[in-house]
């Protein structure tokens, strides 16, 4: 089953059962999905999904740090609510060491071995990874075995 299905699925569901916090969650994902199939211009493939779902807890976790210095824990309850939902519709993450041995194969698979090439075995990386980390985690992993 496709994520947006499941999500869609999954937002009916908690309308049933009067789920508000769920159902605001899901909303909010569908339509950042939905804007950004229109950006596009086309469908978003799983790939595209993943890496939106990814943006919106991300922006959620900025949101949690800067109630944090304005002592309001509504928000940051809230936001820690949205950010468990959607986590749902995420691949399990991979460990730093998992990343690294990933790259490391990556770099000697396509034999980089300067920066200059960084862009050649991020591209790689990012299939390969297919969605299990942010892209800004992978660049990091890549720039230091290639600048080591």
């Amino acid at each position: 089953m496709k994520i947006v299905d499941k999500i869609e699925q999954d937002m009916f569901n908690a309308m049933k059962e009067k789920d508000a916090d769920t159902v605001r969650a899901l909303r909010m994902a569908l339509s950042s999905i939905k804007y950004a199939a229109k950006e596009k211009r086309g469908e978003l493939d799983e790939l595209a999904i993943i890496a939106v779902l990814q943006k919106e807890v991300k922006i959620r976790q900025e949101t949690i740090e800067e109630a944090k210095k304005g002592n309001r824990q509504d928000i940051i309850d809230e936001n820690t609510r949205d950010i468990k939902i959607l986590e749902r519709y995420l691949p399990q993450p991979l460990s730093e060491a998992e990343l690294d041995a990933l790259v490391q194969k990556i770099i000697k698979e396509t034999g980089a071995q300067s920066m200059k090439e960084m862009g050649k075995v991020m591209q790689v990386a990012v299939q390969e990874v297919n969605g299990r980390a942010p892209n800004n985690v992978i660049s990091q992993s890549i720039r230091k075995f290639l600048a080591g």
